[in-house]
């Protein structure tokens, strides 16, 4: 069986999503909208796993938005909140999703420098924001880095509605998004355990949003279409045990920094990231000289599920456009490698990666270039 170490990217699916999924298609079929008394038991499965988010959260249950996912919250929330040809102001290490959504919107978009282990300087972002800024973007925790971001401190000085990707934060540290002090902030369910295919974006109380997709009166109006009713489930059953999962990330921090000492024992070991101010689950870092997809690939022979900090863009091989914002070179950004790790995860599992890691770097430095 294979060891997962790709947490960030998808979380196991947690016992309790599994049970409620399996409970909810276990009876009716019914759509939310529907009046009859399958609609019904859709409805109020709908707003049950809405109360679980938002208690998750801190947040009012009409305050939540559900979407398909974070991409589409995002969308939701750039799209609903920048005029076309608005300006956004939005750190250099966002999600693609944020980028991509401004593109869509037409936005003209600062983005704004970090700094060589993808810290961002709140006062910078403030610098940036202009008289006609209708958006700052700021994540609460960067997904390949691991870095935690002064959310609330960049809140309090930009003076424009800010919007938080919350998505890698959520179950993993506190999260309570009034005390953030944005405009709207976006999660997802299966980063914290849920099923994939739904996500909520939370609106603060006296912000209004132009519906991205319309056409149903679903969400109250800001979001047409049957919403995904089996996977909320899920996603609320996740939700309700993000307490326990918090809980558990003292032993997942464990865990983390026994990879990172035994990583810095290994030679040509470089880390990435805010070594400080981080999520208790994820490590990033590269072997000088070997390429992260080489070595990734590798890995997933051994039976390692982990990142590596390129993506593939049209059959090409890119270097990570958020290692490239540290200031690397196209070369050493694509020797990026992540583990992000879960409460599933174990000593035993971190132990074999440390194991099989020198032998394997040893044979694709030996390979040399592809």
């Amino acid at each position: 069986m294979a060891i997962y170490l790709d947490h960030n990217a998808t979380a196991p699916l947690a016992p309790a999503a599994a049970r409620a999924c399996a409970a909810w298609l276990a009876g009716p079929p019914g759509n939310p909208s529907s009046v009859h008394q399958a609609g019904r038991r859709a409805r109020a499965a709908l707003e049950a796993a809405r109360r679980q988010v938002a208690g998750a959260l801190g947040v009012a249950p009409g305050e939540l938005v559900f979407t398909s996912g974070a991409t589409e919250a995002l969308h939701l929330a750039i799209g609903g909140l920048v005029p076309p040809g608005g300006h956004v102001v939005a750190s250099a290490v966002e999600h693609p999703a944020v980028f991509g959504a401004c593109a869509v919107a037409g936005a003209e978009v600062t983005r704004v420098p970090v700094d060589a282990a993808g810290r961002l300087d709140p006062a910078a972002v403030a610098a940036a924001v202009r008289p006609d800024t209708a958006l700052v973007a700021v994540m609460a925790a960067q997904n390949e880095l691991g870095n935690v971001y002064p959310v609330a401190d960049i809140a309090a000085r930009v003076g424009a509605p800010l919007l938080c990707d919350a998505v890698q934060a959520f179950g993993r540290v506190p999260l309570r998004l009034p005390a953030l002090g944005a405009a709207v902030a976006a999660v997802s369910s299966h980063k914290i355990g849920g099923p994939a295919g739904a996500g909520a974006l939370w609106i603060a109380p006296g912000r209004r949003l132009r519906p991205v997709i319309a056409g149903g009166p679903q969400e109250r109006g800001r979001r047409g279409g049957t919403e995904p009713t089996l996977a909320l489930v899920g996603f609320g059953a996740a939700a309700e045990a993000v307490p326990a999962r918090l809980a558990g990330m003292p032993a997942v921090a464990a865990l983390r920094d026994r990879l990172r000492a035994g990583l810095s024992a290994l030679p040509g070991v470089i880390f990435h990231g805010d070594q400080e101010v981080r999520l208790p689950n994820t490590v990033a870092w590269r072997f000088d000289g070997v390429p992260g997809d080489v070595l990734l690939a590798a890995l997933d022979l051994e039976g390692f599920c982990l990142s590596s900090g390129s993506a593939c863009a049209a059959g090409a091989v890119e270097p990570s456009p958020v290692l490239t914002a540290l200031g690397l070179p196209a070369a050493a950004a694509g020797q990026g490698l992540r583990a992000s790790l879960g409460p599933e995860n174990t000593a035993a599992e971190v132990d074999a990666l440390l194991a099989v890691l020198p032998r394997l770097v040893a044979r694709v430095r030996q390979a040399g270039p592809c």
